[in-house]
């Protein structure tokens, strides 16, 4: 499942290669993806120039010079994929777009995609990503933002950074060892954290995810191009390496279950 670092590249490779194009159609091969039928989609689209492409926690929107966006969700997983020209698209798909110069791209969603339209007047009220909060990688995401985010809060740990109303981006892939790194046990209630393990927690998140960014993001997910990330299974610390000795003190590294999720630490170094 796509993250931040994959969410924030696949943004940053749209907007790079689409700006300034114009839609000349799109196919929605698969109506329960979007909010409104097809033929409507594609009539308010059709002729719309694309002025930005950026994202919002794991949302991809898509800014229409006609005042109408259009928000992708990756859901559980999706292969957004361009092509110069038709001959090269994609062969399996629920949507495909199409601009005036022939090329386009395709997604194929693997589970709870969203692409949907949503004019500007409608825009900061969209449900789906009105109470989305800042991702780690936005320039306002300080630490100063982050310890008073954290300010009174009385819920684990774990479960305030997976609420995308609090830090948007993080889900429980990249959790493991950003917890790890800040040597916090992820039922740690954050009345219980001070100021010394907020700043260690806030360089634990930003040094995680910019190092995914930096070595190309999760191996398993294609980006824009369809080349896989360079972030192999051997940069995790304890992520997923259940009953391997720790990287920092040896013990072995146990699942537990945090919630409805799994979560992967040292029972030395993460104590409660």
């Amino acid at each position: 499942m796509a993250e931040l670092p994959e969410i924030f590249k696949l943004a940053g490779q749209m907007r790079d290669t689409l700006c300034g194009k114009t839609i000349q159609s799109i196919t929605l091969l698969q109506e329960k993806c979007a909010n409104i039928p097809p033929d409507e989609f594609q009539n308010r689209v059709t002729n719309a120039r694309i002025m930005d492409i950026r994202n919002k926690g794991k949302w991809i929107i898509t800014e229409l010079h006609n005042g109408e966006n259009i928000l992708l969700s990756l859901g559980m997983g999706a292969d957004v994929l361009y092509f110069n020209n038709e001959k090269k698209q994609a062969d399996k798909y629920q949507v495909k777009v199409i601009f005036s110069d022939g090329s386009g791209y395709t997604i194929r969603f693997w589970w709870f995609g969203k692409y949907m339209l949503v004019s500007d007047d409608e825009l900061a009220s969209e449900p789906n990503i009105k109470d989305i909060g800042i991702d780690p990688f936005d320039e306002r995401f300080t630490l100063d933002y982050f310890s008073s985010l954290m300010k009174g809060k009385k819920t684990q740990i774990k479960s305030f950074l997976m609420n995308q109303k609090n830090v948007s981006g993080i889900g429980n892939m990249y959790m493991h060892d950003i917890l790890f790194k800040a040597r916090l046990h992820p039922k740690k209630k954050i009345s219980d954290m001070n100021d010394d393990e907020i700043k260690l927690l806030y360089t634990s998140i930003t040094d995680v995810l910019n190092l995914s960014l930096e070595k190309g993001t999760f191996a398993y997910e294609s980006d824009f191009f369809g080349k896989k990330g360079g972030y192999t299974m051997d940069y995790f610390l304890v992520g997923y390496k259940e009953n391997q000795p720790c990287p920092v003190c040896g013990d072995t590294i146990v699942s537990i279950k945090t919630g409805s999720t799994t979560s992967y630490i040292c029972p030395t170094c993460q104590k409660l």
